[in-house]
């Protein structure tokens, strides 16, 4: 048998990275902006929530919120220097995620041919899975996190190649800006951020920049952190989120409150009379803390301002954690299912329908493309083989089975299933909300793992048969 073991993974710590060819560069150039243009001539400026709008407002007015992070906003207020409106960060947020994860693709496949397939597989994942389909077309802050941290990726792998210190720069400033953008953002990086540090370099790494890779990734999350507490350009103190986080735990109370058929609500927070076990199961909704918490019936109940109670909240929460943790996992899981699209009727809030009302005029440029799209979405969506569950089931038996070929090296591979792993476990305790748009991030991921080891399996399966056919010329040679 051929000592198949010694094949090269997609990204190698131990050898050198060949970086791209023109070819390379042209292929992940046209692919990208073939799929940018088709999303732009499609949903131009880009679809706008609340939150999209509360963002876009924030970068015009100046931030006076943290309970979304302002990174967002900073993005928005470039994308109106670039382009007048919203429209330069769908560009920029579209393009950027193909155009890297092309590269990387192309970079792992070793051959035109192949790496043309992949990056067409890459992109079938957003028509297969509608659900990243339906985030990469609002302008939400999901999307960022997933193109700022594949941009990263394209820095490490050039500095394989050849160190500079510049562009190394320009890689903890992505991370930056990842970490930045959500709160429960560093998991996904973390595994990579290791891997950097490991091997900054190459065959050139050296304990000098291995250092500098760990002080740019202590000062990575020193300035997102940063960033939550401090506006720009005045560095302000931001308000603090103890609202936000007093409404999530609020509603996990509701949950496991439900599952146990007792009131478990912190004393004093409601009015009496108290809510009974069956009211509150009614009003436990797993799919969006709102629906439990802005319910007319709950609002009629409960103080409007809850911040005055969240050290009460804080005080049952993490007693519930200790006395009720199995239906604390239960809630949780309930959430995570919703998400997921496990064993549900539909999958929650699988994109935005348009550009919600603004003072601003902005529209869409299209609207009945857009409404078009929408509605394939929702209805693809409903599929039962179409839910994001299976693109992680289908991730992780590929990832499996090309880290087994490939000696569960520390490579890209590996590090992209840790931080997918880290990303899903932490979303999992700390979710306001099942919505499909928080997957995302994690989703980009899984599709980039899928081609990755496909680019495995593939070389493993040419030394194979090219292993085979010597030897049947060998055997059919005279002599032999």
């Amino acid at each position: 048998m051929p000592m198949l073991h010694k094949t090269s993974g997609p990204l190698d710590a131990s050898i050198r990275a060949p970086g791209w060819d023109r070819l390379g560069i042209a292929l992940s150039l046209t692919l990208a902006l073939a799929w940018t243009i088709l999303i732009c001539q499609t949903v131009w400026p880009g679809l706008m929530s609340f939150d999209s709008l509360l963002a876009y407002r924030q970068s015009i007015d100046g931030i006076d919120t943290a309970i979304s992070p302002p990174m967002h906003d900073y993005l928005f207020y470039l994308s109106r220097l670039l382009s007048g409106g919203p429209g330069g960060l769908l560009v920029i947020q579209s393009f950027g995620l193909f155009f890297s994860a092309n590269l990387i693709i192309y970079r792992a496949a070793k051959g035109a041919a192949l790496a043309t397939g992949l990056m067409l597989v890459f992109a079938a994942a957003f028509l297969v899975f509608p659900t990243m389909l339906g985030s990469i077309i609002v302008l939400w802050k999901d999307v960022p996190v997933a193109t700022f941290s594949l941009v990263a990726i394209c820095i490490w792998i050039s500095c394989l190649e050849r160190f500079s210190a510049t562009r190394m720069v320009y890689l903890f400033l992505c991370l930056t800006i990842v970490i930045s953008l959500r709160y429960n953002a560093l998991p996904i990086v973390l595994p990579f951020m290791a891997l950097v540090v490991l091997n900054p370099a190459g065959p050139g790494t050296t304990m000098r920049r291995r250092m500098g890779a760990v002080l740019g990734g202590v000062l990575a999350m020193s300035i997102a952190y940063g960033s939550t507490l401090w506006r720009l350009p005045d560095f302000q103190r931001l308000p603090p989120v103890e609202k936000a986080v007093a409404a999530i735990k609020l509603w996990d109370i509701v949950g496991i409150s439900a599952c146990e058929g007792e009131n478990l609500l912190p004393e004093g927070v409601e009015a009496e009379p108290r809510f009974s076990a069956a009211d509150l199961k009614t009003l436990y909704d797993p799919r969006h803390a709102n629906l439990t918490l802005k319910n007319p019936v709950w609002r009629a109940h409960m103080p409007p301002n809850i911040a005055q109670y969240a050290p009460a909240i804080e005080t049952r929460w993490r007693e519930l954690l200790v006395g009720h943790t199995a239906c604390y996992l239960k809630t949780r899981t309930r959430v995570l299912r919703q998400q997921l699209g496990l064993g549900t009727a539909v999958v929650h809030y699988p994109t935005h329908d348009g550009i919600d009302e603004n003072i601003y005029g902005l529209k869409l440029s299209r609207p009945d493309r857009t409404n078009a799209l929408v509605q394939k979405i929702l209805h693809w969506s409903s599929d039962p083989v179409r839910r994001p569950y299976i693109l992680y089931i289908l991730s992780m038996a590929l990832a499996v089975a090309a880290m087994h070929l490939n000696k569960w090296r520390l490579d890209l591979l590996l590090a992209i299933n840790l931080g997918n792993a880290g990303f899903l476990s932490f979303l999992y305790f700390v979710a306001p909300a099942a919505d499909a748009r928080y997957l995302f991030p994690s989703n980009v991921f899984c599709a980039l793992s899928i081609a990755l080891s496909l680019a495995v399996l593939a070389q493993y399966a040419r030394a194979w048969l090219a292993w085979n056919c010597r030897s049947e010329m060998a055997l059919a040679s005279p002599g032999s």
